[in-house]
């Protein structure tokens, strides 16, 4: 009986061994992990683009297909896959306070934009 639950242990301990990635909280590997102020910008920008996208709605009928090329020129310009956005969105909202923070700095950055001197209808 010791002997089987010694070999079950090692059996154990056996599988455990070689080299694998770390997995945070939500599934993401340490190494797929968005820098957060990264992240902040690619955020002001998916709210540029969806303001963009709800202009679009009333002057134009296909809003999905702006849509699907706005999104993909965002993840070429930021070099990730939609799969990986979501991810890292998931992995960030799962620390309410940190991602509260994260927003605030968002919405300053969009706040910064629409303020700044010579965008057209801005004197």
């Amino acid at each position: 009986m010791r002997l089987a639950i010694i070999f079950c242990l090692l059996c154990f301990l056996a599988s455990c061994g070689g080299p694998k990635k770390e997995l945070l909280p939500g599934r993401l590997s340490a190494d797929s992990v968005i820098p957060r102020d990264e992240m902040i910008r690619i955020l002001v920008d998916v709210h540029l683009v969806e303001a963009s996208l709800n202009l679009q709605k009333d002057r134009r009928g296909n809003v999905p297909l702006l849509t699907q090329n706005y999104y993909q020129w965002l993840c070429r310009k930021y070099h990730m896959s939609h799969q990986r956005f979501r991810n890292n969105l998931n992995y960030y909202k799962m620390d309410t306070e940190n991602f509260s923070k994260m927003y605030e700095e968002v919405v300053k950055n969009l706040n910064d934009k629409a303020n700044k001197p010579g965008r057209p209808g801005k004197k």
